[in-house]
Parts: structure tokens; C-alpha cells; sequence
């Protein structure tokens, strides 16, 4: 993984680390956010297509806008480990640009949070 890409990962971590409190708050147990591969669609899809359909099925579609967050904790932030370790582990795969587009689309819904919230970013 190339440098830009990981600070892009540790500004979005940065973000939803520090989503205010207006927004619900899901402990591990109860999240919304549960990022869940199956042999069978990796076998169908690939590693990195068998991810981007699960985050379309999680985090909801991006072409009709922003990304809504239902929630802030532990099971949304986890969803840059899950990218980092994609990146990580299939960075020779020319798919990961998929996953750094996520990683884009959720930073800038996650700067709307914040600004939303009076909270500035740069």
C-alpha cells in the first residue's frame, strides 16, 4: 500500500473516531456494521470484489449520494481495518482501486458528519 493511501486511512479513522455524540452510539454487540466474506462470494468474485459487494450491502450504495452513517463505535470505525488489511494483503491487484475509492467516499461522508456537527476539517 502506498503512502497517500495509508494517511488517507488514518485521517478516515481519524474522522469516525470523533463522529459527535448526536449520532447513535452501537457498542461491538450491537453494530450495524458487520463486514462478514464468504468462501463462496470470494470464489465467485475475488477478495476484492467480494468485499466492495459487501460494503455496498453495509455501508448502502454510493452513486444516490453521500453515505449515511446509522451509527458511530467500534463496528463502523472497524471498517478500516478491514480496508487496510485488503489493501495490504492484495495491493498487487489492480481491484484495489475499488477499495481507495471507498476509502475516499467514506471520507468525505464522514467530513459532512463533522461539519455538520460544527467540527472543523481540513
Amino acid at each position: 500500500m502506498d503512502y497517500e493511501t495509508k494517511d488517507k486511512l488514518q485521517q478516515l479513522s481519524l474522522f469516525l473516531s470523533n463522529f459527535p455524540k448526536t449520532i447513535l452510539y452501537a457498542d461491538a454487540a450491537q453494530t450495524h456494521y458487520r463486514f462478514f466474506l464468504d468462501d463462496e462470494k470470494i470464489e465467485d468474485m475475488g477478495p476484492i470484489g467480494a468485499l466492495n459487494r459487501e460494503l455496498k450491502c453495509v455501508m448502502g450504495q454510493r452513486h444516490n449520494g453521500p453515505i449515511s452513517f446509522k451509527e458511530r463505535g467500534p463496528g463502523l470505525e472497524a471498517v478500516v481495518d478491514v480496508l487496510e488489511s485488503h489493501l495490504i494483503e492484495h495491493h498487487n491487484f489492480p481491484e484495489t482501486i475499488l477499495l481507495v475509492k471507498w476509502v475516499d467516499d467514506l471520507t468525505t461522508a464522514a467530513k459532512a458528519v463533522l461539519a455538520s456537527a460544527g467540527i472543523m476539517v481540513s
